[in-house]
Formats: C-alpha cells, structure tokens, sequence
C-alpha cells in the first residue's frame, strides 16, 4: 500500500479537506501498514518486510564511522585485500606508509 496522505484543505475550517473519519481511517491504515513492517522485522524477516532503500547522509558528534549512503561507501576505508596488496608491494614500513597515504 502507499502512503494515503490526509486532504487538509485549501485553509482551516473550509470543508475542502477529508472528513474525520476518513482522515483517521487513512492514519489507522498508515500505521498498520509501519507495525506489519516493524512486526516483519522482529520476526528476521528482513527481505518481505523492506522495500527500497534509505538514501542520505548521518553525521553525528560522537560517531566513530561516517558511511555516505548516496554512494554506498565508507569514506577512507581501505580493503583488506588492497591492504595486503600494498603491504606485499611495499619494500619497508615508510614505503608501506607512503602506499597507504596515496590511496
């Protein structure tokens, strides 16, 4: 189901909007719709429960670990396999550093 967002009308109190009912009813719909999902979640049934993804960034003052989640990486993380090529290929630790920094 899509999100059923609730007709407020051109101003208050002109009647242009959904009638109460019908607004809570679309509420009630909203939220039953989240707890099923939320429900799915609890239950490990991650893959039914979610559809998309979050896209975004989160910065936050005591984070350890930023992860740019538009691109789908984690900023200045080096693999363990391109650690090894470069410790493989470097003749000592200040070249193994130098290496490193370059990346």
């Amino acid at each position: 189901m899509a999100k059923q967002t609730i007709n407020l009308g051109s101003s208050a109190n002109s009647g242009g909007g959904d009638p109460l009912r019908n607004a809570l009813q679309k509420v009630n719909e909203n939220f039953d719709e989240v707890y099923t999902k939320l429900e799915a979640l609890e239950d490990g049934n991650i893959a039914t429960s979610i559809i998309g993804d979050i896209k975004g960034s989160v910065f936050a003052d005591d984070s350890t670990l930023l992860v740019d989640a538009v691109n789908g990486i984690i900023p200045g993380y080096i693999s363990i396999v391109t650690l090894q090529t470069e410790v493989a290929a470097s003749a000592d630790f200040d070249a193994f550093k130098a290496r490193i920094a370059a990346l």
